[in-house]
C-alpha cells in the first residue's frame, strides 16, 4: 500500500501543495509552525475522513478561504484509486475515483493509516478520554464499520442527554414529563446495544493486539518486566449494562448527563502488575506507547495482507536515544511507506530509501533523495 501523489488546497497553511512520495521513507524538515503536521494531518484526513488534532473539520479550512480539498491517488494490491475529501462549510464530501461514497463505511478499507505523534506518548498518564480516542483510533483501523458505530453512538447520547435537560426542566407529573421518560427507555435501550457492541470490539481488539504488544515491549526494553493492558468497564455484559442504566437513571436526572456507557470507560496499563502511570518510569511508559504502535502495525499487515502507512509527527525528539534507535530499526525492517516529520533530521536514523523535504511557510520541497 503507497501514495504515488497527494494534492492539498487550502488546508491550514497548505495553500497549494503536490507531493509524489516515494514509496518508502518521506522525511519533512522544519521548523515548528511551518506546515510539517498539517501535511501528515491532510494524509490522515483522506484516510479515514477525520482528524486526529480537530474536533470540528471546519477548523482545517485555510482562513479566508470557502473550501479545502485533499485529493490523493493510492495503489492497493496492483490497483490504484483516487480519494478525495473537499471540506466547505464544515461537511465533508467524500469521493473515490470522482464518485461520491454513500453510504460512507464504502470509503474505507483499501486505505489504511497509522499516525503516531508526541501526544500519543503520554497516553498511559493522560485522561480516559484520550485513552479512549487512542484505542478508537486503533480499532477503526482494525475494522472500518467502527466508525459508523461510534457516530451511531454519539447521536443517542448527545439525544439521551438533550432528553435528560428536557426533564430538569419540566414540572414533574406533567403529561409532557411522562413523554420524555417514555422517549428516555427509548434511547436507553439503544444506548445499551450499541454501545454493548463498542465495548466488545474494543476488547476483541484488546485481546488480538496484547500478544503483539508485549512481544514488541520486550524488543524495545530487554527487561524481563510484563505490561498488560486491561479494559475498564462497569458494563461487562448487555444485562449489567441494562442494570447499570436502571440503577443511575436518578443520578443522571440530577446531573443531567448520561454517567455509564463506553464514552466513560478507560484502558488500564501496567507493568509487572504495577498501574503504568503511577510506577513507571518515563521511559518505560514511552516505551509501551512504543510497543503498541508496533503491534498495531502488525496486526493490520496481518489482517490487510499490506503493510499500513505510517505518519510519525516529530515522534524522534521525545524517545531517548535506545529507544528512538529501536523504531529507526524496526521501521527499516517491518515497514512500509512512512511519513516522518522532524525539526531536526539527525533525530530520523535512516540511510536508505529517504527522500527529504523541506518544509517552509506552508511549501513543500523537496531536497534530497536515494531511492
Amino acid at each position: 500500500m503507497k501514495i504515488e501523489s497527494i494534492v492539498i488546497r487550502n488546508v491550514r497553511n497548505l495553500r497549494d501543495v503536490h507531493v509524489r512520495p516515494p514509496a518508502k521513507f518521506n522525511v519533512f524538515v522544519g521548523d515548528n509552525g511551518q506546515g510539517k503536521t498539517n501535511l501528515l494531518e491532510t494524509i490522515y484526513l483522506v484516510s479515514s475522513l477525520r482528524s486526529f488534532r480537530a474536533s470540528r473539520l471546519s477548523e482545517m479550512v485555510r482562513a479566508g478561504e470557502p473550501q479545502a480539498d485533499v485529493q490523493a491517488i493510492v495503489e492497493y494490491q496492483g490497483l490504484k484509486r483516487h480519494y478525495q475529501v473537499q471540506i466547505e462549510d464544515g461537511r465533508r464530501k467524500a469521493l473515490i475515483d470522482g464518485k461520491n461514497v454513500r453510504p460512507v463505511t464504502k470509503y474505507f478499507g483499501d486505505f489504511n493509516v497509522v499516525v503516531f505523534t508526541p501526544d500519543d506518548l503520554h497516553i498511559p498518564r493522560g485522561s480516559p478520554g484520550e485513552r479512549r480516542r487512542f484505542l478508537d483510533r486503533s480499532v477503526f483501523n482494525r475494522d472500518a464499520s467502527y466508525l459508523a458505530t461510534v457516530g451511531d453512538y454519539e447521536k443517542v447520547l448527545r439525544s439521551r442527554n438533550h432528553v435528560l435537560k428536557e426533564i430538569a426542566g419540566k414540572v414533574r407529573g406533567t403529561s409532557n414529563h411522562s413523554s420524555l421518560l417514555a422517549m428516555m427507555d427509548v434511547f436507553d435501550e439503544q444506548l445499551i446495544m450499541i454501545g454493548s457492541k463498542i465495548i466488545n470490539d474494543r476488547k476483541s481488539y484488546l485481546a488480538e493486539l496484547i500478544p503483539n504488544l508485549c512481544k514488541s515491549f520486550e524488543s524495545i526494553t530487554r527487561n524481563g518486566l510484563r505490561v498488560e493492558c486491561t479494559y475498564q468497564t462497569e458494563c461487562g455484559s448487555e444485562d449489567e449494562f441494562r442494570r447499570g442504566m436502571a440503577a443511575s437513571r436518578a443520578r443522571d436526572l440530577a446531573r443531567q448527563s448520561t454517567s455509564l456507557g463506553p464514552h466513560r470507560d478507560d484502558l488500564l496499563f501496567t507493568l509487572d502488575g504495577h498501574k503504568a502511570g503511577e510506577y513507571a518510569s518515563q521511559g518505560q511508559l514511552r516505551a509501551i506507547v512504543l510497543a503498541w504502535k508496533a503491534a498495531e502495525i502488525e496486526l493490520i499487515t496481518g489482517t490487510r495482507q499490506q503493510t499500513p502507512i505510517l505518519l510519525l509527527d516529530d515522534v524522534s525528539s521525545e524517545l531517548d536515544a535506545s529507544r528512538n534507535s529501536y523504531l529507526f530499526e524496526y521501521l527499516c525492517n517491518t515497514a512500509g511507506q512512512c511519513f516522518i516529520t522532524t525539526t531536526d533530521d539527525k533525530h530520523v536514523l535512516l540511510a536508505e530509501n529517504r527522500a527529504d523535504f523541506r518544509v517552509s511557510s506552508g511549501e513543500i520541497t523537496l531536497i534530497n533523495s536515494n531511492i
